[in-house]
């Protein structure tokens, strides 16, 4: 049976609060940097590379909300800035600074009928085509209600609300994950399959990597297959060079466990085969299942 999953609203309430960080990020080409010098005294300017190893500023808040893997290749400093800097610049160059916002393809960057009530001073035109330009001072300017109109127009763009609703002959600490969002970043689609397999609540969360995720595949007992998947099997994604892209968790019947990201945006969901072949199809698909021909350890205990 297909559903239509939503956050609940404790979570958009959380979302609201997070979604933006605390500090504002501002990412510019070196030619860009004299039009500001008189201003760049009350900031930090980092140089991109630097910036991208930081740790502070690696944190997934900031990735995930600025997009840092859409950042245009020209950026070569990023302006770091407490919410009142851009609020006191001069309005022409603030004017500037935002447009350049839009051009770099950084996040928290929204056309503007998505956010019909952003405040003028933080919209601007660019190509034709307006934009509103979120930092932390505007947005916590706006009501509750234009927070969350953009929030849920916002997810639709990360993944498809629909599912399928929780089959009864699976494993039962699925029930407090299947078909719902998180309140917060960090659990990816490697994180949700070991979690699937395993019952670990806590590793649902974890940003799982590829290193890891093959050592808890080998640890947990799962060896390749050359079978179709089935109840108990995870399904891997992997790109010409054998990195992981994606992994799932097989429930059978062609259902499966899965989580498409590491946001909020990205619920952990009931999905089926077409789905993830319809995303994941262009890419190499192997198929592990337990060595001992047994089903993971969580089903067993399903089971007893």
């Amino acid at each position: 049976m297909k559903l239509t999953i939503a956050p609940t609203e404790q979570q958009l309430r959380t979302w609201m609060e997070t979604f933006v960080p605390g500090l504002d990020l501002f990412f510019i080409e070196e030619n860009e940097l004299a039009l500001y010098k008189s201003e760049l005294t009350a900031v930090l300017v980092v140089p991109i590379k630097e910036f991208m190893a930081h740790g502070e500023y690696k944190r997934l808040q900031f990735a995930n909300s600025y997009l840092y893997w859409n950042i245009a290749s020209g950026v070569s400093h990023v302006i770091v800035a407490t919410p009142d800097w851009i609020e006191r610049l001069d309005p022409a160059k603030k004017q500037r600074l935002l447009e350049r916002q839009v051009r770099v393809d950084r996040g928290l960057v929204f056309p503007l009928e998505m956010l019909p009530d952003a405040p003028a001073e933080h919209t601007v035109e660019v190509d034709g085509l307006s934009f509103a330009v979120v930092q932390h001072a505007m947005w916590q300017r706006l009501s509750t209600g234009a927070k969350e109109r953009l929030l849920k127009e916002y997810l639709l763009l990360w993944d498809r609300p629909e599912s399928f609703a929780l089959p009864e002959d699976v494993p039962r600490h699925l029930e407090a994950f299947a078909n719902r969002y998180s309140s917060s970043h960090g659990g990816n689609c490697l994180s949700a399959t070991l979690f699937a397999a395993s019952g670990q609540d806590w590793i649902a969360g974890e940003w799982v990597h590829p290193e890891t995720f093959w050592n808890s595949l080998q640890r947990l007992g799962f060896i390749q297959s050359n079978k179709a998947p089935d109840r108990g099997d995870i399904a891997v994604w992997c790109n010409k060079k054998g990195v992981v892209q994606h992994a799932s968790f097989c429930l059978g019947a062609g259902l499966y466990f899965n989580k498409n990201g590491q946001t909020f945006f990205n619920p952990w969901k009931i999905v089926d085969e077409q789905e993830l072949n319809g995303v994941w199809g262009h890419l190499g698909k192997t198929v592990f299942t337990l060595s001992d021909g047994k089903q993971p350890f969580a089903m067993q205990q399903d089971q007893a």
